[in-house]
């Protein structure tokens, strides 16, 4: 890196921080989750504004020879985004309601993969890439099925609804339907033969570290946290252990053909928990990932959405993608939650609720778009759809209050003294 790409780089790095906070600020001041704004900001600071509107302000501030470096930064911010993603996802408990919690999770799972698929089936003959068209099918599943369980944690926080009955079982289903997701996501990338290795080869690996993960690291860690050994060391030392094992992790899937993203969330999987762990490294990581690593994300993925490269046929894709994705996860989930026994309102609360894509959506759309699955119209498409289906979150569940505050205010507590279903 010569002095010049250097000072390009510090320059696009100042420029994407303030950027991402401002439309962070304003997207939270409107009571939207910030990230929804960090997202737009990405967006705006591509061809869809900036680009278009003032290109040789964008040449200056995102250069083409800083874009190598940014998304490199950009890799590291995901590398620590999936290590939390995996460490939270079990922070939840099912609680005496796991067989509530597994019908919902399955029935707000199944049905917006199942009508991903069909979807991906009509619109192929119109976005044909080169990574085949069975991982696009499944790839356009995975991505009208994910929730994003960070996002998801934030706006039960903002709502009051933490400690809720339906937070509590909301939380419990994304966390089902992230671990599905991304291993279906890991399996998409195997079928793309763009690979290093033979696809049958790449299956068997994440076979193969999933389960020496799960068999091996995990009870193995485990039994060192039941002899006080995690909780004699020092926070730093553990910390960076953690780090290490999740930048290792992520070399080996990188290096077998996969993405950088999965082993970190594996790592974050198999971590013990109740030692502090979890909420360790996500707040000494905190400021570094979401205020430097993720924005660097957000506007390399932003620099590949291209509204102004849409056409009409594109923009009816685009509401047919946001009606289905919107419908799969309502319907999926509040369908399942009625067949489980809640009420009714509850069961639409849920269904809201894990309607929610948000950053864990663009992650699996930027994972897609490397692998050869996504042309610039479909990627764009796809990222409007996941910022409408988490702005919409918020005004969908204060129609739900308002018709019926008690719905969605019943303790957990309350919940769970109730029947075992």
């Amino acid at each position: 890196m010569t002095s010049q790409v250097l000072c390009q780089v510090l320059l696009s790095l100042a420029f994407i921080v303030v950027l991402a906070r401002l439309g962070g600020f304003l997207f939270e001041r409107a009571g939207q989750p910030p990230v929804v704004g960090e997202i737009v900001a990405g967006i705006l600071a591509g061809p869809s504004l900036l680009g278009t509107v003032a290109p040789r302000v964008s040449e200056v501030l995102l250069p083409a020879q800083a874009t190598p470096y940014l998304t490199m930064i950009a890799q590291l911010g995901l590398v620590i985004f999936m290590l939390v993603v995996g460490l939270e996802v079990e922070t939840v408990t099912l609680g005496r309601r796991a067989r509530t919690i597994g019908a919902v999770a399955a029935g707000s799972t199944v049905l917006p993969l199942l009508l991903g698929v069909g979807f991906a089936l009509l619109i192929w003959p119109w976005y044909q890439a080169s990574g085949g068209r069975l991982p696009f099918l499944l790839l356009i599943g995975v991505a009208m099925a994910v929730t994003a369980f960070p996002v998801l944690a934030r706006i039960l926080r903002d709502r009051g609804l933490a400690g809720t009955r339906v937070g509590g079982i909301a939380l419990a289903c994304a966390a089902v339907t992230d671990v599905v997701a991304w291993l279906l996501l890991a399996t998409v990338v195997a079928l793309t033969g763009h690979g290093k290795h033979p696809t049958w080869v790449l299956l068997a690996a994440i076979a193969g570290f999933l389960l020496l993960m799960v068999l091996v690291v995990r009870p193995a860690l485990a039994a060192l946290a039941r002899r006080g050994v995690l909780d004699r060391l020092a926070p730093r030392t553990l910390l960076v252990g953690v780090l290490v094992a999740a930048v290792l992790a992520a070399w080996f899937t990188e290096t077998i053909g996969l993405h950088t993203i999965f082993g970190p969330f594996l790592v974050g999987l198999s971590l013990p928990r109740g030692h502090g762990v979890a909420e360790l490294v996500a707040t000494r990581t905190a400021d570094l990932s979401s205020g430097l690593l993720l924005p660097a994300f957000f506007v390399i993925a932003g620099m590949q959405v291209d509204v102004t490269a849409l056409t009409g046929r594109d923009a009816g894709v685009l509401i047919a993608a946001v009606a289905l994705a919107m419908l799969g996860k309502i319907v999926g989930g509040a369908g399942a939650a009625r067949v489980a026994g809640l009420e009714r309102r509850d069961a639409l609360t849920l269904g809201v609720l894990l309607s929610t894509r948000g950053l864990s959506e663009l992650v699996v759309l930027a994972v897609g778009a490397a692998a050869g699955l996504l042309t610039t119209p479909l990627f764009t498409i796809l990222v409007i759809m996941a910022v409408i289906t988490t702005l919409a979150t918020g005004p969908l569940l204060s129609l739900i209050e308002r018709r019926d505050p008690s719905a969605v205010n019943r303790k957990v507590d309350q919940a769970w003294t109730g029947a075992s279903t």
